[in-house]
C-alpha cells in the first residue's frame, strides 16, 4: 500500500465519512451527467464555431513548412471545447455527490483561470498575440489558482507536503521554523505558476497534427478520471481521500474529457476546424489543474503520478527546448523538429503518425496509474528513471538536430570523432624518443 498522508480531523461524523469507501460506479453515477452535457456542447458548437470563424475569416493559412494543410481551416475550435467543458462544470451544482456531502464545491478559481486562458488564447488567434503577453495571461489564470478569494488554494500544499516528506527521517517538525508557512505558500505559488506555465506551452507546441492535440488530451484525461475514482473509492487511502475534493476530481476529468470527445471527430484528420492557441493552451491548463487538485495534501506520490500521466506534452516540450536552446533560438521560436514532424518524415502518413501518439501517452498514461498502487519510493524511482531517460533523449535528439541543420563544412566543428588506435601508440612512442 502507498505511504499516506493521515486524514485526521476532530468531527467523529467527517472522520466515519472520511473512512467509507465506494465501488466505481457509485463514485462515477452521480457525475456521468456531466460527461455527456460536455459532450454534447462540444460536439454540437463545434460546427457553429466553424461558421463564425469561416465568416469572419478567423482561418489557419497553409504555408507548407510547419502547416502542411492543403487549404485554410477554420479556428474557434477552442472556444467549443471551452463551453463544453464550462457548461459540463455548471450541471455538477445539480448534482447530488456520491459521499452525500451536501454539493460539489468545485472551485471558481478554476473557471476563472480557464476563463483568461482561452480569452488569451482567442486573442492570440484573431490578433497574433506576442509571446510574453500570452505569458503573462497564463500567470494571471495561475495567480486565481493560489488566492483564497474564489475557493480554497489549489496546489500550493505541494511544497509543504515535500518539505514534510524530507523531515520525516528526523524528529524535527518544519511547522515549527520561524516563517513556515508563508515560505511553504509562496514557493507553492511559484511551483503552481512554473506548472501552469509549461503545461499551456506544451499542449501547444503537442498541437501540431489535425487530432493530435485533442486525443493525446483525452487519453491523458482518462488517466486522470482513473486516479480521481481510485482516489474516491478509498483504493489509496483506505477510506475517501477527501469529503470535499474527492466530487471536484471526478467532475473537472470527466468535464474534460466529454469536452475534448465532442470535438475530436471535428479535428480529426482531415480537420475541418482547429483549437488554436485558445484551445490547446486551455487543455494544458486544465490537466496541469487536474494535476495541482491531487496535490490538496501535499502528497507529492499523487502529483508524481499525475505529471506522469501527462508526460507525452512534456517530453516533446524538452525536445523543443533542448533543439532551441542549441541553436540559440528564443525558447517561443516555431520549428518543425517536434516528434509528429519527425514521425512524417520518416514516411508515417498524419493519421499513422497521431495514432501512435496515441499509443505513446496511453503508455504513460498507464504507468501513472499503476504510480496509485505503490509506495512512494517506487514512486519516486520510476518518476526519476523515466524523466531522467526523457532529459537525456532530449539532449540526444537536440544534438542530432542541430548538427542536422548545419551547412556541410561547420558539422566537424561539433562532431567528437575518436583517434585511432595506431595514433595514439605513434604519439606515444613518439614521446618515449624523445
Amino acid at each position: 500500500m502507498p505511504e499516506l498522508l493521515t486524514i485526521a480531523t476532530a468531527d467523529p461524523a467527517e472522520a466515519a465519512e472520511a473512512a467509507k469507501t465506494f465501488t466505481a460506479t457509485e463514485v462515477l453515477s452521480p457525475y456521468m451527467e456531466v460527461f455527456f452535457v460536455a459532450f454534447c456542447v462540444a460536439l454540437i458548437a463545434t460546427p457553429i464555431m466553424r461558421r463564425v470563424a469561416l465568416a469572419n475569416g478567423i482561418v489557419d493559412w497553409p504555408d507548407q513548412k510547419r502547416k502542411a494543410h492543403a487549404e485554410p481551416v477554420a479556428y474557434l475550435g477552442g472556444l467549443a471545447v471551452f463551453l463544453g467543458w464550462l457548461v459540463g462544470v455548471i450541471v455538477c451544482f445539480k448534482v447530488d455527490p456520491h459521499n452525500n456531502s451536501g454539493i460539489v464545491q468545485f472551485p471558481l478559481s478554476i473557471i476563472a483561470g480557464a476563463a483568461i486562458i482561452t480569452i488569451a488564447g482567442l486573442a492570440d488567434d484573431v490578433m497574433n498575440l506576442s509571446p510574453r503577453v500570452k505569458v503573462g495571461f497564463q500567470l494571471f489564470a495561475a495567480a486565481f489558482l493560489v488566492t483564497p478569494f474564489l475557493g480554497k488554494p489549489i496546489g500550493v500544499n505541494l511544497v509543504d507536503g515535500m518539505i514534510r516528506a524530507v523531515f520525516s527521517i528526523s524528529s524535527i517538525d518544519p511547522s515549527t521554523l520561524p516563517g513556515y508557512a508563508q515560505i511553504t505558500y509562496w514557493l507553492g505559488a511559484a511551483t503552481v505558476a512554473f506548472l501552469v506555465l509549461g503545461g499551456c506551452n506544451a499542449a501547444n507546441l503537442l498541437d501540431g497534427l489535425d487530432g493530435l492535440a485533442t486525443g493525446v488530451t483525452s487519453i491523458v484525461a482518462l488517466g486522470f478520471t482513473f486516479i480521481s475514482v481510485a482516489l474516491a473509492m478509498g483504493l489509496y487511502a483506505g477510506g475517501a481521500y477527501s469529503v470535499d475534493f474527492d466530487p471536484v476530481r471526478v467532475v473537472t476529468c470527466l468535464a474534460l474529457l466529454g469536452a475534448v470527445l465532442g470535438f475530436l471527430p471535428w479535428n480529426f484528420n482531415p480537420a475541418t476546424i482547429f483549437m488554436g492557441d485558445a484551445g490547446s493552451m486551455l487543455l494544458g491548463y486544465l490537466c496541469i489543474t487536474n494535476v495541482l487538485l491531487f496535490a490538496e495534501k501535499g502528497d507529492a506520490a499523487l502529483v508524481m503520478a499525475g505529471l506522469m500521466v501527462f508526460a507525452l506534452p512534456i517530453l516533446d516540450t524538452a525536445l523543443a527546448l533542448v533543439r532551441r536552446k542549441m541553436r540559440g533560438q528564443g525558447l517561443f521560436a516555431p520549428d518543425n523538429q517536434h516528434l509528429h514532424h519527425q514521425l512524417i518524415r520518416s514516411g508515417l502518413t498524419v493519421k499513422q503518425s497521431v495514432v501512435l501518439l496515441y499509443f505513446m501517452a496511453f503508455g504513460f498514461a498507464a504507468v501513472g496509474c499503476s504510480l496509485v498502487f505503490v509506495r512512494m519510493r517506487f514512486v519516486a524511482a520510476v518518476f526519476l528513471v523515466v524523466f531522467a531517460f526523457i532529459t537525456v533523449m532530449a539532449y540526444k535528439i537536440g544534438h542530432k538536430q542541430f548538427i542536422d541543420s548545419l551547412p556541410e563544412d561547420e558539422k566537424d566543428k561539433y562532431i567528437a570523432k575518436p583517434k585511432r588506435f595506431d595514433e595514439d601508440k605513434a604519439e606515444s612512442g613518439a614521446e618515449g624518443a624523445d
